[in-house]
């Protein structure tokens, strides 16, 4: 997926984000998230508001595997 890919999914639009954990070796995280404003230029990373903890969270691009 990429950095484009994931931006007009979750732009103004609440979906869950699975990606993979760059600390823990296969582990994978879930959020229900959105990104409320269109402030980012194109990255590695995707900056994105996690609905259910009220808070911003950068997820890298390469370890996006799902949304849904």
């Amino acid at each position: 997926m990429t950095f484009s890919d994931i931006h007009s999914q979750l732009f103004l639009q609440q979906r869950q984000v699975t990606y993979n954990s760059l600390i823990t070796k296969n582990k994978q995280h879930t959020v229900l998230c959105t990104i409320p404003k269109d402030i980012q230029n194109e990255s590695d990373k995707i900056l994105v508001y996690d609905i259910i903890n009220e808070t911003y969270i950068d997820i890298e691009v390469s370890t996006v595997t799902d949304i849904t």
